[in-house]
C-alpha cells in the first residue's frame, strides 16, 4: 500500500500552476509597408502573450496603422516571448535592397539570461523577416533595452 502525503504548500503551488496565473510573455508587433517597417509596438504581460499581441495590434491600430491601402499595410506580431522576466532589445536597419529600393526592418529579440542573447535573437529576428539583410553590411541601431 502506497501512502501519498502532500504539504498545503505543494497543494497550493500545483493548483496555481494548473490555473495558468504563472502566465506572462512579451510581444513585437510592427506595422509595415511595401518594404518598410512603420512603427512598432513592444507590450509586456502577466497575461497570456497573445494578450501582449493583441495590445500591441491595438495600439499600432489607434495609431492609424492597418490596412490603409489595398491591404498592403499590415500589423502583425513579428516576436514573441512566454518569458515571465528576462532582457528585450530592438534594432532598426535601414538599408537598401539587391536592386537598390529602400528598405528598414525592425529586429525583437529577447533573453532569459543577457542583453547579448537578447541582441543575437533580434538579429535573427530581422533576418528571418529580411532574407538579403546582412547586420555587418547594412548595419543597425539599437533602439531599446528592456529588462522585464
Amino acid at each position: 500500500m502506497v501512502r501519498l502525503v502532500c504539504s498545503k504548500a505543494v497543494v497550493l503551488v500545483l493548483s496555481l500552476m494548473s490555473s495558468g496565473s504563472f502566465a506572462a510573455g512579451a510581444a513585437c508587433v510592427v506595422a509595415k509597408f511595401q518594404g518598410q517597417t512603420l512603427d512598432y509596438e513592444l507590450v509586456f504581460t502577466r497575461g497570456h502573450v497573445s494578450e501582449a499581441q493583441e495590445e500591441g495590434e491595438r495600439r499600432l491600430k489607434k495609431k492609424g496603422y492597418g490596412d490603409y491601402y489595398k491591404h498592403l499595410d499590415i500589423v502583425r506580431g513579428q516576436n514573441l516571448t512566454s518569458l515571465p522576466h528576462g532582457y528585450a532589445v530592438v534594432i532598426r536597419s535601414e538599408f537598401k535592397d539587391a536592386r537598390g529600393k529602400p528598405r528598414s526592418l525592425i529586429g525583437c529579440g529577447f533573453s532569459a539570461s543577457s542583453w547579448d542573447e537578447a541582441l543575437w535573437d533580434a538579429l535573427r529576428d530581422g533576418q528571418s523577416y529580411f532574407w538579403g539583410w546582412k547586420p555587418d553590411r547594412d548595419g543597425y541601431q539599437v533602439l531599446k533595452k528592456v529588462r522585464f
